[in-house]
This record gives C-alpha cells, structure tokens and sequence, in this order.
C-alpha cells in the first residue's frame, strides 16, 4: 500500500479496476431473472414426475428457476415461458404439473421415451399462450387431442392412433409433423387455400382422402405425404403456383393420372412420384 501511496497512478488503476469487477458482479446477478414462486415449484413437480433425471440435477434451490438448464422467462414477471428438455431418456408421462406453468409458449420434450397419452391441457383453454410444441421421437400413445391447435406442432415418430382432430379444421398452423404414426382418416381438413401453414409432414400413416379435390395453401412450399393411402389426382395448382417447393413427395399412395407438368416435375425426380397406382407422366414413364 505504501508502494501505491508513492505512485497515486497505480493507487487509480486499482481502484478503477475494483469498481469495474464490483459493476460486473452486480451485472451479473441482474441478468439473472427473479423466477415466479408458482412456476418454480411448478418445475420441480415436474422434475419430480419425470423421476428425478440427472439431466436436471441443476434444478434446484442454489439458483432461481429462470437460470436452470432448459429454462426460459419473461424479464419482467419472472413467469416461464420456455421449457426444453431435449433427448435425456427420460421414461415417463407427460406430467400434468405443467398446466401450471401457464406463461408458456415454447415446450420441446422430444426424444426422450415419454408414454401414455397426450394431455388435454396442452394447448389452449389452459395454455393460450403455447405456439410451438415438440413431441417428436417419444412412445406417446391414444389419440390427438382437439385442444393441439397450436401454430408449430410436432408430434412425428409415436404412436399415435385415429383421426386428426375437426377442431384443426378451423385452426391456423404455421408448420405440422404428423409422420411416422397410426393415424389415419381424412386430412383433407388440413388443407384451404386461405390457410397460412408453410408446412405439412404425414408421411407414414394411414390417412385417406382425395389429393385432387383439396386447395393447396398459398404458403405451402413443404408437402410430404409418402406412405397413405391417398388417392385422386395431383391438383395442376401444384405445378401451376409461383412459388417454389421446397419439398414434395406423393409416393407410395393411390394416385393416379397424368402429374401437371412444370417447375414441379422440373425440380422433382421419380422417386417423388413412385409407388401409386396409375401416375404418369415426367419424370414418371409417359402415359399411355
């Protein structure tokens, strides 16, 4: 300290560099968002349900709820808007301690070995404000429920049985997975030309309805329907439209006709068309 005395700059530096750590600590400790106390122990009944997975050791009293892994909140109320827990084995249902938590509007459980059914919850009335949800790569079983009208909804690779709810008739979606299910029925309600959904996957189910007598979604550049059974025609708007598709594959179904030739066919080889009954045409042989 003596040594400082004699060099008042040195004595600065130090201090500068003090108060510069103390800003940093208290900055810190402001990042980090004060956790609602209802979602918080909503969280841990959650985890508790789940069984207690290593993959959330870090949820605990040591931080607030809003700093533990997967976690996401408002920075002003402090409620849980984002739950992940992504690909950690877990081997449970669904636990219904998440219809608390109803700030959220992001929840991704995929990949984990998640049984039984769907709740109802998930979704609105209970969850109004959830918009995207992930599903995918579980062992859910039963059917959908009708509150799933939600604007990104995967649910590919479960088990999943009967139809597609009426209630996703009226809904608007931005994208759906439905592949690798048993659903079936007709998914023609998925389809008007005012609808504003970017992309539909039904791949590898058993949904049944006529292709040529729906309107294809001005938005819609993902179509992937392989492995149904549906039959018709493809509709000429699907080589007719401005927009170019990102993805497009109808085989393995009943279809049958000529395919509407243009960018469609141009951008598409046979294994797109493969496996109907009777299509024809490029890039399949020509009709006869």
């Amino acid at each position: 300290m003596q040594q400082l005395m004699k060099n008042p700059r040195d004595l600065v530096t130090m201090l500068v560099t003090i108060v510069l750590a103390l800003a940093a600590v208290a900055h810190a400790g402001d990042a980090v968002v004060s956790c609602d106390k209802s979602d918080g122990a909503a969280l841990l009944a959650v985890k508790k349900a789940l069984g207690d997975p290593p993959g959330l050791s870090g949820w605990n009293s040591t931080l607030p709820c809003c700093a533990w892994k997967g976690i996401s909140c408002n920075a002003t109320t402090g409620r849980v808007t984002e739950l992940t827990i992504f690909a950690l084995n877990i081997s449970a249902p669904i636990p219904l301690a998440m219809a608390n938590l109803t700030k959220l509007q992001s929840v991704n459980l995929a990949y984990n070995r998640l049984y039984g059914p769907i709740p109802s919850f998930l979704g609105p009335p209970a969850l109004p404000g959830l918009n995207y949800l992930r599903l995918d790569g579980n062992r859910l079983t039963g059917t959908i429920p009708p509150t799933l009208t939600i604007l990104d909804l995967s649910l590919v690779g479960n088990l999943l049985v009967g139809p597609i709810p009426a209630t996703f008739g009226a809904a608007q979606f931005n994208s759906m997975d439905l592949a690798d299910n048993q659903l079936s029925g007709d998914a023609s309600l998925l389809f008007a030309a005012k609808k504003k959904i970017n992309a539909l996957r039904l791949s590898r189910n058993q949904f049944k309805f006529d292709l040529g007598r729906v309107e294809l979604p001005e938005p819609l550049d993902i179509l992937v329907i392989d492995h149904n059974l549906v039959y018709g025609t493809i509709p000429p708007a699907a080589a007719a439209r401005s927009r170019k598709w990102l993805a497009f594959d109808v085989s393995f179904n009943q279809l049958c006709g000529p395919i509407p030739q243009g960018r469609l066919t141009r951008r598409f080889g046979p294994r797109h068309f493969a496996g109907n009954k009777c299509l024809c045409a490029r890039p399949l042989p020509p009709c006869s």
